[in-house]
């Protein structure tokens, strides 16, 4: 036969991966798509059935509870002992990537079951009964039995679908705030829903030295006080954002910040105040250039290990690296897709800044439209939400600050609308406005 002489698929190293990953944090073993009989190694098997059976007690796993459990169920010595334990911890490279080593021990464990069923299925093809309708379905079960232990069925079935949004409806029946994530500007919250939601994308727009940059920072600030916050920036340095942040909490203006010089008093000011806030705020930044789509998915999968993750914010588009098509049209359609991608494989909103066409600024009336985003009409279909910043005094000399936000697409809500905030260009925040002015 083809498998003979030949050792079933396997994977040592991803194994004793996973084990190590779970001693260093335990609470990696939630979501992990793995059963013991999936492990090659016997040890292993040992080891994540006492895994599992620690956090069935929700009891922490680690190196002394986990030795502790394989010791009572008389399994601690032919699982290596302790000493064992401590060389999964020395040898694993890294707990965040968990998931990955999982993928690939489940991936060799159903290579195996495949294996194992084409014996079988050989067997009843050797049997020749006299049913062979009766053998087919035979067969057919083998693999349906395969399919249910190997991944995950991308497929939800009615009482799948029915059991996951009765789960949706119970935490939207006690949130009392809704389950969108809020942008900080209520009155652009109350026309799209409450806010920012999970798996979707929502592009922010407008030409360039209008606040695209501010407008993501401020719902990133906004957020990153309850919330944990991913910032991606291909245009700004973190030492830039900074300068702005504290500016805004100090009152102060960006230039003075940077310029430095400083009074004793205002660089008081700037270690304590300002430094503090940037310390309360869980926003966290990505600093590795150039920066691609495949580097902001595998930093959110890492913040999401570590950290938790709430938020991604991107900034822009437009200057993303990846490298694909023969056109700048094809490029940017494609980084578009995989932003989505990233959204609904994270599951957090992700929000996204983008440039318009220069040929708006011939039209009359420069309100941006659709047709407006530049590059690719892939990003108007990608998009779950399209915001474009508009302000008569970007094209007029005068000193109006206030900044209308146009929703031009919402998939979830009606699109055309249009809510103004203030614009304080001076402390580079956005405010709702109330009266006639700003709040």
């Amino acid at each position: 036969m083809l498998t003979e002489n030949k050792l079933p698929p396997h994977n040592i190293d991803a194994e004793d991966n996973v084990i190590g990953s779970l001693l260093i944090d335990g609470d990696l073993i939630h979501g992990l798509n793995l059963e013991p009989s999936d492990f090659y190694h016997e040890i292993n098997q040992f080891i994540f059935s006492a895994c599992i059976a620690l956090a069935e007690r929700a009891v922490s796993i680690n190196q002394i509870t986990l030795a502790q459990e394989l010791n009572e169920k008389g399994k601690l010595e032919a699982a290596g002992g302790a000493a064992y334990l401590s060389h999964l911890i020395a040898s694993c490279a890294t707990s965040l990537d968990c998931r990955y080593y999982a993928d690939i021990v489940k991936r060799l464990a159903t290579y195996r079951g495949l294996i194992a069923a084409s014996d079988k299925i050989a067997t009843l093809g050797y049997g020749q009964g006299p049913d062979i309708s009766d053998s087919l379905n035979k067969a057919d079960e083998i693999l349906l039995a395969l399919r249910k232990n190997g991944a995950a069925s991308p497929i939800i079935t009615p009482k799948e679908r029915a059991s996951l949004m009765a789960d949706r409806y119970s935490t939207l029946f006690t949130a009392e705030a809704g389950i969108a994530l809020p942008t900080g500007l209520p009155d652009l919250d109350a026309q799209i829903g409450g806010g920012l939601y999970a798996g979707e994308m929502a592009i922010v727009a407008a030409r360039p030295g209008l606040g695209k940059t501010t407008f993501l920072m401020n719902v990133g600030n906004n957020r990153a006080a309850s919330h944990k916050v991913l910032v991606c920036s291909a245009e700004m340095t973190v030492a830039g954002i900074t300068d702005r942040d504290v500016a805004s909490v100090l009152g102060m203006t960006t230039n003075e910040v940077r310029s430095g010089g400083y009074v004793e008093t205002t660089f008081a000011k700037i270690l304590g105040e300002g430094l503090s806030a940037v310390i309360d705020r869980q926003l966290y930044f990505y600093h590795e250039t150039p920066l691609t789509t495949d580097k902001i998915l595998q930093a959110g999968v890492n913040m999401q290990l570590r950290h938790g993750l709430d938020l991604i914010v991107v900034d822009y588009l437009g200057l993303l690296d990846d490298d694909y098509g023969n056109s700048q049209y094809e490029r940017t359609g494609y980084v578009s897709r995989k932003l989505k991608q990233i959204a609904m494989k994270l599951d957090v909103p992700i929000l996204v800044a983008h440039q318009l066409n220069r040929a708006l600024e011939t039209r009359p009336d420069k309100r941006p439209m659709l047709y407006d985003l530049r590059d690719s009409g892939r990003i108007e279909e990608d998009a779950d939400l399209v915001l474009f910043l508009y302000r008569d005094s970007y094209y007029q000399d005068d000193a109006d600050d206030v900044t209308e936000i146009l929703i031009a697409k919402q998939r979830q809500g009606e699109g055309h609308k249009i809510v103004k905030v203030f614009y304080d260009r001076q402390h580079q925040q956005y405010r709702d406005l109330v009266k006639g002015g700003e709040k």
